[in-house]
């Protein structure tokens, strides 16, 4: 059946659909919002999975840029591990991360939709007492959407969803329920690439209708795809109440039938030719009481009916765009015939078209499929089941490689970057495709993981982390050598169990507060239409996963989450009061009985764009320019004077007046260098309040100088303003942790 046709069906035989009773409306936008939660969770579930099997590929890289002239670049010389895209790829370890990073990017993009999808159906009806999506209470009339939501992480950012016991994909299917021998043995856990990790991407992304067919009988009542009726018979969903949340929703059984019931939402309308007062509506809210809500006339049309979607499209939603963009570093769309956000002023009509598009893009790039709903009441022909992926949902590849530029190891540009051609080289084909294509490389025998790796009794050597070429590098000496870091790495994967599990359980934490570095900034990203992307919170947390490969050859545990951090007031209370440092041996106000000489604070492990959590913390020579957010340290730039090419002051990294424009990692890698000259404000803090206090001190900095050094600088000046007789202990010996990590980028 053509999809407009079985679209058509679905408004003609389910009564439910057109014309329902008014007493539903609060119920069906809370089951909106919540099926909107549940398409931005499925899509966050996918990242950290196929991110965590792509850096169990075992591969190098090396840290390039465009130098100034006359100049090496900054790494000149040095590789660290981890593998990364290549515009030629010549290995079956090099296309297969080709092809997966397609993936992971492409997965980012429908996090992207599914987020602007929830954000633009955001209008709660000051339906204010009850609870949305998440299960977070709801205090005002419009919805966002939710990153850290229960289903997927606990109250310490770790990831409760996968596990060596897990066998459910979250709203989708438990496994175990598919009548498949290969299938119904698989674990949903993070993993290398093996024959669980590509047979899970194979499951989640298998064509909708295929993947129905392998349910078993007496299994099929509990999904929707396989329910008798289907969408069409079970949307609306039969009992729900306006208290739900999307943990009460029903499972779906595959994901383009998630996206089809949102679908179907989006098309209900009401009868309201029975109200004898058309604009005021009082319904009954599950037996607890009565709730009155005010429909506007304008949403009242001619028909006596008000479409749900009318209700919950919020006009002034909050769109991000990462994807189609155009400007400085991003000229051109990627996307250019798809919309990736909703317009600004943009009609309801022409809102919920968009809409359709996005949920059709997410399924035909992944499954190869668009859905089985279209929006009323415009129909539009939709091609059949597709085995490749239309036109319109590819990335442009002349937009690619004006968006990613690549630099060789010399510094020159490359005429085409890693990360254009894996993703234009994929791009015509779905994620199920991808997948397989990478599942018959498995099959050769050819691929080598970083278990692999392991299992042949590799060490690492100097000569893995250094070409000859870091001879010629005039910055050599600024960075610790290869052989420090190669033996760093030896001694993390020590031969000692437990001290091995102990840095296993300090990188996996290490890995999840980087990741709690994007969610947690996602939190507020759809409520600030100037808020910026984490991006260094997205290379740190990939950098921390490959690294936690190439030492110990398995994946990081996720679940463990972050280390519980004490709040600021209750640590200021406490007697001695102490602070949370971000820097080894670097702490103004030390916590009691912390060895000072080992890594900053376990607490503070992250990265971050802008959270603002590590204020009066340190943070190792990430400067922002003084008052450069407009607030923090009087929110004026103030000029030095002092003869250098930038004069602009710079604020200190523990000052953290930022405001979302920071930008930091913990631990900090022993390896970062300063990319340009400048000069570094230094502060104190108020003990009581943690207000900063600039100092007349100042701290200048130049290309290719240590951060941490400049960092120590700053701290032993800081320390001399509050009390002239105070001087910091030695500096201590670089840890393991600060060696083994590359350079932020």
């Amino acid at each position: 059946m053509e999809f407009q046709r079985l679209a058509a069906a679905h408004l003609k035989h389910n009564p439910d659909i057109t014309k329902r009773s008014p007493k539903h409306i609060l119920a069906d936008m809370n089951a909106l919002h919540c099926l909107a939660q549940a398409a931005v969770n499925v899509e966050l579930f996918t990242i950290p999975l196929y991110m965590t099997t792509m850096y169990s590929i075992q591969g190098m890289h090396s840290i390039t840029e465009k130098p100034p002239e006359g100049q090496k670049p900054l790494y000149y010389g040095r590789r660290w591990p981890g593998i990364t895209p290549t515009p030629k790829p010549t290995t079956e370890n090099e296309t297969a991360c080709n092809t997966y990073f397609s993936v992971f990017i492409q997965e980012m993009l429908h996090l992207q939709l599914a987020s602007n999808i929830c954000s633009a159906l955001g209008n709660n009806y000051k339906l204010k007492t009850l609870y949305g999506p998440g299960g977070y209470y709801v205090s005002n009339d419009i919805l966002h959407p939710v990153f850290t939501s229960p289903l997927l992480v606990n109250k310490n950012n770790g990831w409760i969803c996968y596990g060596p016991d897990k066998t459910t994909i979250p709203h989708i299917l438990d496994l175990t329920d598919l009548d498949d021998p290969i299938y119904s043995k698989i674990k949903v856990k993070l993993g290398g690439l093996d024959e669980n990790s590509i047979n899970l991407a194979l499951a989640i992304e298998q064509d909708a209708d295929e993947l129905a067919a392998k349910i078993k009988p007496d299994a099929r009542d509990k999904y929707i795809a396989t329910k008798n009726g289907g969408v069409i018979g079970n949307v609306p969903f039969k009992d729900w109440k306006v208290i739900s949340t999307e943990a009460n929703l029903p499972m779906f059984g595959s994901i383009a039938a998630m996206y089809e019931c949102l679908a179907a939402y989006l098309n209900i309308s009401y009868d309201i030719s029975e109200f004898e007062e058309k604009l005021s509506i009082t319904i009954d809210i599950d037996g607890q009481g009565e709730e009155s809500i005010e429909i506007e006339e304008r949403f009242v049309r001619e028909d006596q009916t008000v479409h749900l979607f009318d209700l919950v499209f919020n006009p002034d939603s909050v769109q991000q765009d990462l994807f189609n963009t155009e400007g400085e570093g991003h000229p051109l769309a990627e996307f250019p015939k798809m919309k990736t956000r909703l317009d600004a002023d943009i009609s309801a009509e022409a809102a919920k078209q968009h809409i359709f598009q996005m949920m059709n893009a997410i399924t035909d790039q992944g499954e190869g499929s668009t859905m089985k709903i279209e929006p009323t009441p415009m129909y539009k022909s939709v091609p059949g089941m597709l085995r490749s992926v239309e036109k319109d949902y590819r990335p442009d590849f002349t937009a690619l490689k004006a968006d990613y530029i690549q630099y060789g190891d010399d510094g020159q540009q490359l005429s085409e970057s890693g990360s254009a051609v894996a993703r234009h080289d994929n791009g015509s084909k779905d994620h199920y495709e991808r997948f397989a294509e990478v599942k018959e490389l498995m099959d050769s025998g050819k691929i080598t993981t970083w278990a692999d790796w392991h299992k042949a009794d590799n060490t690492w050597k100097a000569n893995d982390l250094a070409t000859p070429d870091f001879e010629k590098n005039p910055l050599k000496d600024a960075i610790p050598s290869a052989e420090a870091v190669a033996n760093a790495l030896n001694n993390m994967n020590t031969p000692d169990k437990d001290k091995r599990e102990a840095n296993f359980e300090e990188m996996s934490r290490v890995a999840a507060g980087a990741i709690a570095g994007i969610t947690t900034v996602l939190n507020t990203y759809w409520t600030n239409p100037k808020g910026e992307f984490p991006f260094p919170s997205m290379s740190g947390s990939g950098d921390r996963v490959s690294i936690c490969w190439a030492i110990f050859g398995k994946a990081p545990d996720l679940s463990l989450g972050e280390y519980h951090r004490i709040g600021e007031k209750e640590r200021l209370k406490d007697k001695p009061p102490y602070l949370y440092h971000a820097c080894q041996g670097m702490a103004l106000m030390p916590q009691p009985d912390t060895d000072l000489s080992q890594c900053a604070s376990k607490e503070v492990f992250h990265t971050c764009r802008g959270s603002n959590q590590c204020k009066s913390e340190g943070g190792c020579g990430f400067v922002q320019k003084v008052g450069n957010s407009g607030g923090g340290c009087g929110g004026v730039k103030i000029k030095t004077g002092s003869g250098n090419t930038d004069s602009t002051l710079y604020s200190a990294p523990a000052d953290n007046a930022c405001g979302a424009q920071g930008g930091c990692a913990v631990p900090i890698s022993a390896s970062q260098l300063y990319p340009e000259d400048g000069e570094m404000a230094v502060f104190t803090f108020n003990p009581e309040t943690l207000e900063p206090c600039k100092e007349e001190e100042t701290v200048s900095f130049k290309r290719g100088e240590g951060v941490y050094d400049i960092a120590w600088e700053a701290y032993a000046k800081a320390l001399a303003a509050e009390d002239p007789s105070k001087t910091p202990e030695p500096k201590p010996e670089v840890s393991d942790l600060r060696l083994v990590f590359p350079p932020s980028t």
